[in-house]
């Protein structure tokens, strides 16, 4: 009886073993499973308008980001070409950072992040990284 319960106790750690090797493995190919549910990049949806304001000659936009993965998103990285603008942009929203941005609070499901910035076109702000928190679980999403 000892020896099967042996047994049962390796096998179980061998399934812990299997199941966090898997885990990291989606989580590097950009389709981290985690607890409670799936995130992608695609998951956090970018949306840009133009807002009818014109700021020294440059009509403004105002970027927002939702998270429509039921975890929340944190260090949500995204391309801005270092966020040319002719009105200040609100660092309690979003962190300029050479050619990439960063969310500045973390993303719930549901929730969103905007800003506002002036410039004579739009910009890019593909999603090229985030963290998906679920539970006890973390993992990194990249494109």
């Amino acid at each position: 009886m000892a020896a099967a319960s042996s047994m049962a106790a390796r096998a179980g750690v061998l399934l812990l073993v299997a199941a966090a090797v898997t885990c990291c493995f989606h989580a590097r190919t950009g389709n981290a499973q985690q607890i409670g549910g799936r995130c992608q990049l695609s998951d956090i949806k970018v949306t840009q308008e133009k807002t009818g304001k014109v700021v020294q000659g440059h009509p403004e936009y105002r970027v927002t980001f939702e998270n429509q993965c039921e975890c929340p998103e944190d260090y949500v990285d995204v391309h801005c070409n270092h966020l040319p603008s002719v009105e200040p942009i609100d660092s309690r929203q979003i962190k300029v950072m050479d050619e990439l941005c960063m969310l500045a609070t973390t993303l719930f499901k549901g929730s969103k992040i905007s800003f506002t910035y002036a410039w004579y076109r739009q910009q890019d702000f593909t999603v090229v990284s985030a963290t998906s928190r679920c539970g006890q679980g973390l993992g990194e999403v990249q494109a």
